[in-house]
């Protein structure tokens, strides 16, 4: 449902398990990447100079050099694959840390009101209430047909694009919201 008038926007909504999914994706993509990237470039790396090391340490404990080789080849390959263990595992506790995030948050799927005026913005729950004033929200994106209103540069009241009753709605609504934060930051 949505109620639009020149200075107010509320909008009702009901957030779903995909509409979370598609927020945490957003805000991951959001964060730096590089230290990951870099421990696993630096990992796969090390990898070399270890099997290396143990082939060496293979060939001076064995006069076989097939033995030897072996070892090596073993080494770099179970490193390779704790490596790839190591990333599955992270994949798999990140997907069951927010799903218990969601379960432990009281009325998750409750819907929701979010009231866009010219005080701010407020979220209304069944439990709760909280608002922010425009000086505190830091930009408003669109991405994966949600519309982003963040509070910092870590966190976002979540609209739904659905939630809006047509394009035009949902149009409007951020060019409101653009406006309001052009008028709390002036040049």
């Amino acid at each position: 449902m949505t109620d639009t008038t020149p200075d107010r926007i509320a909008v009702t909504f009901n957030l779903t398990a995909d509409d979370y999914t598609r927020y945490y994706a957003i805000l991951r993509r959001g964060q730096s990447n590089w230290a990951n990237f870099i421990a696993y470039v630096a990992t796969l790396f090390g990898a070399i100079p270890v099997a290396l090391m143990f082939r060496a340490l293979g060939a001076r404990l064995s006069d076989d050099p097939q033995a030897a080789d072996l070892i090596g080849k073993f080494s770099l390959a179970a490193f390779l694959l704790g490596t790839i263990a190591i990333v599955v595992a992270g994949s798999f506790t990140r997907k069951t840390a927010i799903r218990k995030h969601l379960t432990g948050t009281p009325n998750a799927f409750e819907s929701k009101t979010a009231v866009i005026d010219a005080a701010g913005v407020t979220l209304i729950g069944q439990i709760s209430q909280a608002t922010w004033q425009w000086a505190a929200i830091t930009r408003s994106t669109s991405d994966r047909d949600l519309l982003l209103i963040w509070i910092g540069q870590s966190w976002a009241v979540v609209i739904p694009r659905r939630s809006f009753a047509n394009d035009g709605a949902y149009d409007a609504a951020q060019a409101y919201i653009r406006a309001r934060l052009a008028e709390a930051r002036p040049a």
